[in-house]
């Protein structure tokens, strides 16, 4: 079972507010008991910090993606989402498709720990 909401750091190659609509859409209550996701400015500004919190690192572009940093801890490890370059509604449903995808992985998982309990 899991102890902890998962948590997830979004980056984009520049500040373009993509993450930051990413981590929006993760504030539905839907999600709230699974993960929590956290927008970073750009992929090139993460701090030791940034990456030592969260369970995974997410690239919502191909730059952001080619530029993850090789130094993450073994406990971050790297998503990459091919997220539209505009925000709107595209944007949305496939952030939406993305993060109900990985919750419901996590909820299957849940459901195995709890039957084998």
């Amino acid at each position: 079972m899991f102890k902890r909401r998962a948590r997830l750091l979004v980056a984009s190659e520049r500040p373009d507010g993509r993450a930051a609509r990413v981590a929006e859409l993760a504030a539905a209550a839907e999600f709230e008991d699974w993960i929590e996701v956290r927008p970073a400015r750009a992929m090139c500004a993460l701090t030791d910090d940034d990456l030592a919190w969260a369970d995974l690192l997410v690239a919502v572009d191909t730059a952001a993606a080619r530029a993850m940093p090789e130094h993450r801890p073994a406990t971050c490890r790297p998503k990459y989402w091919r997220l539209p370059a505009d925000t709107g509604a595209e944007l949305d449903l496939q952030a939406l498709e993305a993060l109900r995808c990985m919750v419901g992985g996590m909820r299957m998982l849940a459901r195995v720990d709890a039957e084998d309990a």
